[in-house]
């Protein structure tokens, strides 16, 4: 699946994992941003390979790619696969310490929440806080992010990580909605329910289009992935 962009970007190369479960938040940060005639000033948090820096740049706007540490380092591979796109500059923050206020247009984060030391609720909360003052008045947060779902898939989760370094924190829907409260509006979506099990990403991607066409009429409890935007 390619993105309507003048450049050869996928959705593969914002995404990397899971792909068709993840890009359905494209459609809602798009909506979000509505059609805007500047450039936008933006930050991505906990970007790691930097995916949604380049959906970002891909359409004009100057970008933050930030990481906690060795920011440039881990998004170096991706972004040097595309060199058309340039307006992209890399520093180092701390999520719970981010170093602006009022600053940002837009800010936005992927699956990063469940990672914010120290592990627990009153992390990501400070996380969302600290947003929330980086941001303009009337900015908007981008959010796609790991949540706890069921049983089965906290138990898949926790056998991957054995292979993984440091704990993670899988914040439950409600909890996770509730960290919003002091943004103006916000827009949650919820999906994903069988495509994690997948072994091979063809089989995530075939799992991902059953979730769309069935499983996600299961309660939001059952879903492990929320996505939407809040409004300052």
């Amino acid at each position: 699946m390619s993105l309507p962009l003048a450049s050869d970007l996928t959705t593969a190369d914002i995404f990397r994992w899971d792909v068709g479960t993840w890009a359905p938040s494209l459609d809602a940060w798009s909506e979000a941003l509505g059609e805007p005639n500047r450039a936008l000033n933006c930050l991505e948090l906990g970007a790691g390979p930097g995916g949604p820096s380049l959906w970002l740049a891909a359409q004009g706007h100057n970008v933050v790619c930030s990481n906690y540490s060795n920011s440039r380092e881990l998004a170096a591979p991706l972004h040097s696969r595309h060199p058309q796109i340039t307006s992209i500059e890399y520093q180092d923050v701390d999520m719970t310490a981010i170093p602006w206020e009022s600053h940002f247009d837009v800010v936005v984060f992927r699956s990063v929440l469940g990672g914010v030391r120290p592990i627990g609720a009153e992390s990501q909360r400070v996380a969302i806080d600290q947003i929330h003052r980086a941001l303009k008045p009337g900015g908007v947060l981008l959010f796609a992010e790991n949540t706890r779902a069921t049983v089965l898939h906290r138990l898949a989760r926790k056998l991957a990580r054995r292979r993984r370094t440091g704990p993670w924190s899988y914040p439950t829907n409600a909890v996770f909605a509730g960290y919003f409260d002091n943004f103006s509006r916000v827009r949650l979506n919820h999906t994903g329910v069988l495509a994690m099990f997948g072994l091979t990403e063809s089989q995530r991607a075939a799992l991902a289009r059953a979730d769309a066409a069935v499983f996600n009429r299961l309660p939001t409890s059952w879903r492990y992935v929320t996505y939407g935007s809040a409004t300052k």
